[in-house]
């Protein structure tokens, strides 16, 4: 991307000093312009934030946990979760409830027959999903990246053999491998969270779905570096005896910053999307942990209670729409905001974008 010279902000006229702007200076002129990327880039830090650094906090403040049931969190006729700014009893056992009683606030309700709190497990849970999702795309770009710049920088029968693993790879259902695995070999690994570092059944998805997605930066990356290992400032190196390693290092690398950062957003939002679809198989995060895809699996339909005083074939329907609005639309709000920052960063990235 070339420089470009701009007359230094305040100056008087076109003949005073000049100053040269990078290619990353001139990359973020362009994406602070970009008025739906920037609330894009906010949206997503600002989620990032609450989920990781808001959740622990809020948690303390409110005095009980995302697991914690509340029993009177809910309607003694139905089982109907209580609606959202909500003070209920502070009690995690059934027990005779006084005017002393003291009482605890369900901010956005309870998330169902159990009375748990909907906001902590929103944000814990939204701590799961981003887990996945980020876990995912980084080891994606882990593997694919390194392989794919051997494979487009060296050719021949390295390019030949990674290519063949990357079909290979392409070849397998992913889905219906985490339904095999996510049965079999995954149960055993499920509760591996490194003294509480991360979440029960987080480590197994991220392992399962990176490793079966490298093969797309791989593909990438080839491309890419196929075309820089023709540019001139490659071959120039050569001449003056730069070594390969330093080549990739310095004069290649840097240049595929740009579709990695773009292909990891992209990346994440479709895994985000992806756990909430496994959710609904029971291949994803399991109860009670708390992740947006079994909030939105666990709560998706009608719950049915049948009472027994009346008509044993009736039933009684306690029904919270807001059970299910919260996840999904924290989900929808994630997915959108890292979609169209990611197509921002593309458009700020293109050659020939004007400042």
């Amino acid at each position: 991307m070339p420089t470009t010279v701009n007359p230094t902000p305040g100056s008087p006229g076109a003949s005073a000093a000049a100053y040269v702007r990078g290619p990353w200076s001139s990359t973020w002129g362009r994406l602070k312009n970009d008025r739906v990327a920037l609330a894009s880039g906010i949206t997503v830090a600002a989620v990032l934030l609450l989920c990781f650094v808001g959740a622990p906090v809020f948690s303390h403040l409110l005095g009980h946990g995302p697991d914690d049931p509340f029993p009177f969190a809910t309607s003694d006729v139905d089982l109907k979760p209580v609606g959202p700014w909500t003070r209920v009893p502070d009690l995690t056992t059934v027990a005779p409830v006084t005017k002393d009683t003291p009482t605890t606030l369900f901010v956005l309700g309870a998330d169902g027959t159990l009375g748990r709190d909907e906001f902590l497990r929103l944000l814990y849970g939204g701590q799961v999903t981003l887990e996945v999702a980020l876990g995912a795309a980084l080891l994606a770009l882990l593997i694919g990246v390194p392989l794919g710049i051997v494979a487009g920088f060296y050719g021949g029968w390295a390019d030949s053999l990674i290519s063949r693993a990357t079909e290979l790879v392409m070849g397998f259902p992913l889905l219906l491998f985490l339904v095999a695995i996510g049965y079999t070999i995954g149960r055993r690994y499920e509760y591996i969270s490194f003294h509480g570092a991360i979440r029960p059944g987080v480590l197994v998805l991220v392992f399962l779905i990176g490793v079966f997605s490298w093969f797309y930066p791989a593909r990438i990356i080839r491309a890419q570096v196929l075309t820089l290992s023709r540019e001139e400032f490659v071959e120039a190196a050569r001449m003056v005896g730069a070594s390969e390693a330093r080549i990739m290092r310095t004069h290649i690398l840097p240049h595929l910053v740009a579709p990695m950062i773009i292909w990891a957003t992209l990346m994440t939002a479709g895994t985000a999307v992806f756990e909430a679809a496994i959710s609904v198989l029971n291949i994803g995060i399991k109860l009670p942990t708390a992740s947006w895809g079994n909030m939105l699996s666990t709560n998706w339909g009608t719950l049915l209670k049948f009472d027994p005083s009346r008509n044993p074939y009736d039933v009684v329907i306690g029904k919270s729409n807001w059970v299910l609005f919260w996840p999904t639309a924290a989900l929808f709000l994630t997915v959108i905001a890292l979609t169209l920052f990611g197509e921002g960063v593309r458009r700020a990235l293109e050659p020939g974008a004007i400042d």
